[in-house]
């Protein structure tokens, strides 16, 4: 009899949890949808507050796919000036030539071309003024030059490699302007920096919006919360459909913020195209990714969440039923 007793206890436990959590799915379920449909039923203001989140979050992520763009467009070398290898032999000596082997063979190297003494004399004399000077020598004063151009796009990188060259067989020395690589290296690292400071301020302008507009809605809603509260409502039951509407804000925000990205993006192709053109260059502005739009929309939905925390979790504690 005990046995039974005991037995059937534990039957109603589980019935019982069993339908707690069926009760817990179904709230979240109708949450989930009614606080949408109250949402939408305001669409001016929903409206206006998608769109000002929407800017929030277009505009750094705008800047960030520009500035990775410029940071790993291989066609940089058009604004890179060729590594100038000059010869201490002859360039048809088997030392050049295989000099030029190993360097087309390097991985480190993109693009290799040899200047011979008969064509850097050409070029020099086609400058206004220096063919009568170079008229005065017997033999051509000028040596064989190989122009490297380096994969790397570090300037610590390229001076390692110009130290390499220096040390083979056959060169007299090499030739690089260092200096504009550091300074472009030293500011896109401050414009990244820039960018990640805007990421924040934007995002925390995001989260100060969403909670800005959910303390409205405390206000307007707190003689409901207070009756709440008084038939033994906690603060975690009354928060949730404020969590869920942060939720719809920032996610919307962030829908919102696509299109405008995407627009932009499309927007900007044709000129951007036309001047990397003007440069011998195809650089583009490429769209988002699928994982990017899903990166973006789960930050739009998380920053709401956040904002509509903070803020009704800080509002709450100051509404009591009287």
């Amino acid at each position: 009899m005990n046995e039974s007793a005991t037995g059937s206890g534990a039957h109603l436990r589980q019935i019982n949890r069993t339908d707690r959590l069926k009760a817990w799915s179904r709230h979240h379920r109708q949450l989930f949808r009614s606080t949408l449909i109250t949402l939408l039923n305001q669409p001016g203001a929903l409206l206006i507050t998608w769109l000002v989140i929407g800017i929030a979050l277009s505009l750094p992520i705008l800047l960030s796919l520009a500035l990775r763009e410029i940071s790993e467009a291989d066609t940089r070398q058009v604004i890179q000036p060729a590594m100038s290898v000059y010869l201490s032999v002859p360039s048809e000596s088997e030392t050049a030539q295989a000099l030029l082997k190993r360097l087309r063979a390097s991985s480190a190297v993109g693009e290799v071309r040899l200047i011979t003494e008969q064509a850097a004399l050409a070029e020099f004399s086609s400058l206004a003024g220096f063919g009568d000077v170079l008229n005065a020598f017997s033999e051509n004063p000028l040596p064989g030059i190989i122009e490297v151009v380096p994969r790397e796009r570090d300037g610590a990188g390229i001076k390692l490699l110009a130290q390499q060259i220096a040390g083979q067989d056959g060169v007299d020395q090499v030739s690089f302007d260092a200096a504009w690589l550091e300074r472009l290296s030293a500011i896109l690292g401050i414009l990244e920096r820039v960018l990640y400071a805007l990421g924040v301020l934007f995002s925390g302008a995001v989260v100060l919006i969403i909670g800005n507009t959910l303390r409205l809605t405390i206000e307007n809603q707190r003689g409901e919360i207070e009756i709440t509260k008084l038939f033994g409502g906690s603060d975690s039951f009354v928060q949730r459909p404020f969590i869920y509407r942060g939720f719809w804000l920032g996610f919307g925000g962030a829908l919102l913020a696509f299109f405008i990205i995407q627009s932009s993006l499309l927007y900007l192709s044709g000129p951007v195209e036309r001047l990397a053109q003007s440069y011998r260059s195809n650089f583009a502005l490429e769209a988002l990714n699928f994982g990017e739009s899903i990166g973006l929309f789960a930050l739009g939905a998380l920053l709401g969440i956040l904002g509509s925390w903070v803020s009704v979790w800080r509002y709450l504690k100051q509404i009591q039923p009287k």
